[in-house]
C-alpha cells in the first residue's frame, strides 16, 4: 500500500478518472467491483466524484461536460505538473495535440488534456487542494498504469522527454517498456500487435484485486464483460474487462507471499 499527503513529484501518475455516460450506473457497478464509496460534489462541478476506500481517495469519476457531444465511456491518466503551461508546451513540441488547454478547477487545481504523437489521449494535473489520489497500490486502488500504442519506440521516446524519466526495455515476446523515475517503475508503454485488430492507442488502468476469479465474476454480474482470458504473469493474475458502458480496464492479482 502506497499513501500521499502530498503532491507528486512532476512527471509521475498522479490521478485517473472515467469519463462516462451513465454516471449513477457507473458508480453502482465500481462500488459492487471495488467497494468504493463516494464523495459527489454539488453541481458547480457537475456532480464531479472521488471514490474512496476508507479515507484515501482512489480515482475520479465524471459525466460528459453539459454540452459537450457524446464521447465513449473511458479512463484516463494523469501525469503531475509543476508548470501547466511549460509541460503542454513541451508536449507540443514533442510532437503532441493539445485536445483541451490548460485551465484552472476552483481552487482544486489545473490541468490540461492531450494526445501524444501516436494517439494515446493523457491529461496533466497541477495540485492545489487536490493532490490526486492518495492511496495506490492497495485492494481496490490502482497499481500500474499502460500504454498501448501503434508505435512503442516513438511513445517510449516522448513520454521519456516529457516526463523527465528512463526508458527500460523488458524481456519477453511483445516489445514493452518500463518508464522509470530513478529505480520506481512508474508505468509502461506496449507495442500493439496488428494480430489484435484496428486497436487505437490507449492508456489501460490496473486496479488490484484479492482475487481475480471472483472479481470477474462480480463484473460480469453486474453487466461488464471480460475480454479474453485471466492470464498467469510473474506479477500475477490479470484479466481486461470492460464496464457496462465500455470502459476498459484490468485487474491485478499479486502473488501469493
Amino acid at each position: 500500500m502506497t499513501t500521499y499527503d502530498r503532491p507528486k513529484p512532476a512527471g509521475m501518475p498522479t490521478w485517473t478518472d472515467l469519463i462516462t455516460p451513465e454516471i449513477d450506473a457507473a458508480r453502482a457497478f465500481y462500488q459492487a467491483v471495488f467497494h468504493w464509496e463516494y464523495d459527489i460534489s454539488g453541481p458547480e462541478f457537475g456532480g464531479y466524484t472521488n471514490a474512496r476506500i476508507g479515507s484515501g481517495i482512489t480515482a475520479g469519476l465524471s459525466g460528459p461536460p453539459e454540452g459537450a457531444p457524446p464521447v465513449p465511456a473511458s479512463w484516463s491518466l494523469y501525469f503531475a505538473s509543476a508548470d501547466l503551461e511549460a509541460d503542454v508546451a513541451k508536449a507540443v513540441e514533442l510532437g503532441a495535440t493539445v485536445i483541451a488547454p490548460p485551465m484552472e478547477v476552483g481552487t482544486f487545481g489545473g490541468w490540461a488534456i492531450c494526445s501524444d504523437p501516436t494517439g494515446g489521449v493523457f491529461g496533466l494535473w497541477k495540485s492545489k487542494d487536490h493532490i490526486g489520489f492518495t492511496l495506490s497500490d492497495e485492494l481496490g486502488a490502482t497499481t500500474w498504469y499502460e500504454l498501448y500504442s501503434p508505435n512503442a519506440q516513438q511513445a517510449r521516446d516522448f513520454y521519456a522527454a516529457l516526463l523527465g524519466a528512463e526508458a527500460e526495455p523488458l524481456p519477453g515476446d511483445l516489445e514493452y517498456y518500463a518508464l522509470k523515475h530513478g529505480e520506481t517503475q512508474m508505468a509502461g508503454i506496449m507495442q500493439i500487435d496488428p494480430a489484435w485488430g484496428n486497436m487505437p492507442a490507449h492508456w489501460v488502468m490496473y486496479f488490484m484485486v484479492a482475487n481475480a476469479d471472483a472479481t470477474v465474476a462480480t463484473v460480469t454480474e453486474h453487466g461488464g464483460k471480460i475480454m479474453g482470458n485471466i492470464d498467469d504473469s510473474p506479477f500475477g493474475r490479470i484479466a481486461a474487462l470492460s464496464d457496462p458502458q465500455g470502459a476498459i480496464f484490468k485487474i491485478l492479482e499479486p502473488p501469493a507471499r
